[in-house]
């Protein structure tokens, strides 16, 4: 017989297909001489004369099992162990592609009871390469198989009890195997529990598990780390204390949330929704959904209890009388989100059968007519509406009864014909639906970015939080990057660039000054880096050399993430001047330059994975399945609540195969991105494809306008392979954007990370010399805002504005402003000011631009300049809206005179300082500035500076001088 250990080593190192036939050849041997196959001839009895225990009665009766399915798995084809080998040692997303579209179910037919370890730990590393890519769509089918294949899971026991066995030591010299079988079972176990999978029978065999580890004779194995976390985590697994995935409510509102009001103390919700350090993963993860949440539902909620308690909400969104829903006719040619519409038209929309009888000529009439009224509709407000939104809709303004749907089709074809499509997410106390008169309107704040963030922050694990140290424990000792060699010196367009000495020398092609430079050591050493740049500083400047070096050092993608699609396609332009290798996701850009840096989806790319090609037709086909069912339920949906369960289960289903098909298209975009060095996006387009993030594995992630991006917005840029976080913004600017403006909790929801972090212990770097205002403009804004803000030479040299006394002018006055927040003596003196400008002083319309914090001044202001001017086009905008750019003349409205002393959000400092610095030669104001200064500290102080330049008068200051 044997020696125990060296057989057991033999089992291990054999391959698995060679002994498989052998021990098929001794059972065909035995049955032809009349007996049967002994379990000596399997492998010694020896093995198992130790003792009673029940770990070795567990190991002889596998041995039984194994023998007795020999013959039955002997014509199974099945993976061979050689495929299983060159799989494992494939990136993740083509180990994926390769098993999933693999001529056998590999998630179900490769396992066998008569399998050896090799074989078994070769089939556990696969399923945990795989399910480590966490992939949306997929990965709760994955994990549902993993839980219900009961051959793998009694394999997992039988591994179990040969590794916690010392008379097996000599199997496990390999110290790397051991790890990651530790680490597989514990990843596996775990994320079927967060994903509430855990069946009667897994329960059982991982409660063994514990007790076999528990039992073992072997400490040196059960003292490992691994092991001990393995321990804990089955403990805390049975004991059902894991956190949940889905434990939290969804984001959809339920009928009894719209009526609550606001009657929650708002000190409490603020106080429950602060960040304090030390707190757990899971916590923090649920503050953030939490502060999402309240924000959307916020006017959401005010609005609809208007409605209800007094019939009509006078700011809001518009309000849709008789709308109806309708099935999409023509099934057999539907596509995705084209199963439902709604019809605006509605009950005036003539019927088929009301022009049947009338003659060929009216009916051609009448249908252009209706055709009319639907164009008309159309470009109305509902042609705003967007794909994404949310939509509700009730029988009346009681609301008895609640639809949601999203809106899924916003084809100019549909809308022209008064159509939008939607899908259906959620309905309360409403049996069928169709062809009835309801009321519609949309939710106050744009649905998709909540939605996206919201779903992103769902799929957070506890051990997934890039950066915690600093986000949650509030650690001030920043590490470097762990990606940088340390070993290897930096360099600068061929210069070398040492950054390890207390004083590093600037390259002398590297155009920073002394504060942006200093700013650009930290950010590279830094592993999680603030950059507060005031304006006119430089930070996208800044920001271009920053990614020059990181894409020339690091060796790895860089993504950019920006709030807006202008402000990122604005960066790239400057970047552009220094690589072409960029892809720009999300919406298409409006500048012709940045175009072919867009990302399209192609299916026909060589550098993409055939596997990829195939599994893409395969889902397809499911997708047209699924929706054929859906298709029929809805078409026989009958109002009840059967019927209705039965429909809510198979559009669930369809949106899982929705949800593959657009994982797929991120797996396409991947195999060109993985050679890119820019990958950019807006934080919304970042937050839906995260996804995309963990297939490139992006080591780099740069936040440009971080104070304005909300702090959920940023976790959903990152994941656990993030390694270094820069942050460029201004916390004084303008703060993320929240949909409750004059609600009393807006202070806490629109704190962004960066702020947060900013005036907290995570002191960060700032910029110091501003290239843009004239210095008696730069002196509204420091010291009331900024304490150390310095004026480069060259603003010193600005040419005056022609034909005017000063550069700079406060005209003040007190003619009152309209309810809904417009002046019109503001517009006309300002449209005044502009026209002399520009046929006095010869100054162009790029030259100026006009500017307001009110969108409705913006909207008078438009409508009123075509009276002034016959053909020039003069730049008007929001104050929000210039954030980030520039003029030469900047013209502003503050619109806000009253008797009653309110000046709404002119008493926001941020608003403020972005309203006072984005002109470079000259600024003119208009407003009330005795109201300003009574009502806000940061306009007495203002005033005080305007008094000493001897710049406030009631009426602009022209000049006389030719």
């Amino acid at each position: 017989m044997s020696n125990i250990e060296s057989d057991g080593e033999d089992w291990f190192n054999k391959d698995e297909e060679e002994i498989l036939r052998n021990l098929q050849c001794k059972v065909k041997n035995k049955h032809a001489e009349g007996t049967e196959a002994n379990t000596e001839d399997i492998e010694p009895n020896t093995e198992y004369a130790l003792g009673p225990s029940e770990t070795n009665e567990y190991l002889h009766q596998k041995r039984l099992e194994a023998s007795s399915h020999l013959s039955k798995e002997a014509d199974v084809k099945k993976m061979t162990t050689s495929q299983m080998r060159k799989a494992i040692n494939l990136e993740p997303l083509d180990v994926f592609l390769f098993v999933i579209t693999h001529e056998k179910n590999f998630f179900v037919h490769t396992i066998s009871s008569s399998d050896g370890l090799e074989r078994v730990i070769l089939y556990l590393r696969i399923w945990c390469k795989v399910c480590e890519l966490e992939l949306p769509g997929f990965q709760k089918e994955l994990l549902q198989y993993f839980v219900n294949n009961d051959i793998f899971l009694e394999q997992l026991r039988f591994l179990t009890a040969k590794l916690f066995q010392k008379k097996f030591k000599a199997i496990w010299k390999n110290v790397e195997v051991v790890e990651q079988i530790l680490y597989a079972m514990r990843f596996l176990i775990v994320r079927s529990h967060k994903w509430q999978l855990i069946t009667t029978k897994a329960s059982y065999i991982i409660d063994h598990i514990k007790k076999l580890i528990e039992d073992s004779d072997n400490p040196d194995m059960v003292q490992r780390q691994l092991s001990q976390q393995l321990k804990f985590e089955l403990d805390r697994v049975l004991k059902d204390e894991c956190k949940q995935l889905n434990e939290n409510v969804d984001i959809y509102p339920t009928l009894n949330e719209l009526f609550k009001g606001n009657g929650e103390d708002c000190d409490q919700i603020i106080n429950a929704l602060k960040i304090t350090e030390k707190l757990e993963v899971s916590e923090y993860i649920a503050k953030q959904k939490r502060i999402l949440r309240e924000d959307f539902m916020i006017p959401l909620r005010d609005y609809v209890c208007k409605l209800k308690e007094f019939g009509t909400a006078p700011h809001g969104p518009e309000i849709y009388e008789d709308v109806c829903i309708v099935l999409n006719a023509d099934f057999n040619n539907a596509k995705r989100h084209e199963m439902l519409f709604v019809d605006v038209i509605g009950k005036k929309r003539p019927m088929e059968e009301d022009i049947k009888n009338i003659s060929l000529t009216k009916q051609k009439k009448k249908l252009a007519r209706d055709r009319k009224l639907a164009q008309k509709l159309a470009r109305g407000k509902v042609s705003a509406i967007k794909a994404g939104s949310l939509l509700l809709f009730t029988t009346s303004r009681n609301f008895e009864n609640l639809i949601l749907a999203t809106v899924t089709n916003t084809h100019i074809y549909l809308l022209n014909l008064g159509y939008l499509g939607i899908e259906n997410v959620r309905q309360y106390n409403i049996g069928t639906f169709y062809d009835r008169p309801l009321l519609m309107f949309e939710a106050p704040a744009f649905f998709e970015p909540y939605n996206n963030v919201y779903s992103c922050l769902n799929t957070y694990g506890e051990d997934k939080l890039s950066m915690k140290q600093y986000i949650i424990d509030g650690e001030s000792n920043v590490s470097p990057p762990r990606y940088l060699q340390r070993t290897k010196p930096y360099s600068y367009d061929r210069e070398k660039l040492s950054l390890d000495t207390t004083k590093p020398t600037k390259p002398k092609s590297l155009p920073l000054n002394e504060s942006q430079f200093n700013a650009y050591c930290k950010a590279l050493t830094h592993e999680f880096c603030l950059i507060q740049g005031p304006p006119g500083t430089g930070k996208t400047h800044l920001s271009v050399h920053l990614v020059r070096t990181l894409i020339s050092n690091a060796k790895t993608p860089t993504v950019i993430i920006t709030y807006t699609n202008d402000s990122l396609d604005k960066f790239l332009l400057k970047l552009s001047c220094y690589t072409s290798n960029i892809l720009r996701f999300g919406s298409q850009t409006r500048l012709p330059e940045i175009s072919k840096f867009n990302v399209q989806f192609q299916t026909t790319n060589e550098m993409v994975n055939p596997c990829l090609k195939r599994l893409y037709y395969v889902v397809n086909e499911e997708f047209k399945t699924k929706f054929a069912i859906v298709q029929q339920m809805h078409s026989n949906f009958d109002g009840s609540e059967e019927s209705y369960q039965s429909l809510l289960a198979a559009q669930r289903a369809l949106r899982d195969v929705q949800e593959k098909l657009k994982t797929i298209r991120i797996m396409f975009q991947f195999y060109v991105a993985r050679k890119a060095d820019i990958i950019a996006m807006t934080s919304t387009f970042a937050a839906r494809n995260n996804f995309l993030f963990r297939l490139l594995q992006c080591k780099i992630v740069i936040f440009e306008e971080a104070a304005e991006i909300l702090e959920s917005h940023v976790l959903a840029c990152l994941t656990e392979y993030t390694e270094h976080v820069i942050m460029i913004g201004d916390h004084l600017q303008l703060k993320p954007y929240t949909s409750n403006y004059g609600n009393s909790l807006t202070s806490q929801l629109n704190i962004s990370l960066f702020e947060r972090l900013f005036v907290s212990n995570l002191k960060g770097y700032t910029l110091n010399v501003q290239y843009r205002m004239r210095p008696c403009i730069a002196d509204l804004i420091h010291p009331t805002f900024y304490t150390d803000l310095k004026n480069d030479y060259s603003v010193n040299n600005y040419p005056v504005i022609r034909n005017m006394d000063k550069n700079l002018y406060f005209y003040t006055h007190f003619w009152n402003e309209e309810c809904s927040f417009f002046n019109l003596y503001e517009v006309m003196k300002i449209l005044e000011l502009a026209k002399f400008l520009i046929e006095k002083a010869s100054y162009t319309a790029n030259d100026i631009v006009i500017l307001s914090p009110y969108a409705k001044q913006v909207e008078c202001l438009k409508s009123e300049a075509p009276k002034y001017f016959e053909s020039t086009n003069l730049n008007i905008s929001t104050v929000d809206s210039f954030q980030g750019l520039e003029a030469n003349i900047v013209l502003l409205s503050l619109v806000r005179s009253n008797n009653k002393e309110q000046i709404g959000f002119l008493k926001e400092k941020n608003r403020i300082c972005v309203a006072l610095s984005r002109a470079k030669q000259g600024l003119y104001i208009i407003g009330n500035l005795p109201l300003l200064a009574g009502c806000s500290e940061s306009w007495r102080s203002i005033e005080q500076i305007l008094k000493s330049q001897d710049a406030i008068g009631n009426a602009f200051p022209f000049s006389n001088k030719e």
